[in-house]
């Protein structure tokens, strides 16, 4: 019973999706809804939507600066932290 609570039960993610939209775009959504909402945890460490969307926004920049043309794959190598 745990086990399929565990599996099942808990893994239901079932929702509407806005097909008609790119992830950025909904998260860009979330940002103008809840900018204070905590978006990511990471041990002791808390990012707000609003944070998170200006650390992705600098790091944007600072690709575009190297010369990052849009739709051009870029490989981002990071322990798993909130920088990643």
């Amino acid at each position: 019973a745990e086990r399929g609570y565990l599996l099942e039960e808990l893994n239901r993610t079932e929702a509407d999706y806005p097909s008609q939209l790119c992830i950025h775009e909904l998260f860009e959504a979330r940002v103008r809804e809840a900018p204070d909402r905590v978006a990511v945890v990471h041990e002791a460490e808390e990012l707000s939507y609003g944070e998170l969307n200006a650390r992705a926004n600098r790091l944007a920049h600072h690709l575009v600066g190297l010369g990052v043309k849009p739709d051009q794959p870029v490989a981002i190598c990071l322990e798993r932290s909130p920088m990643m």
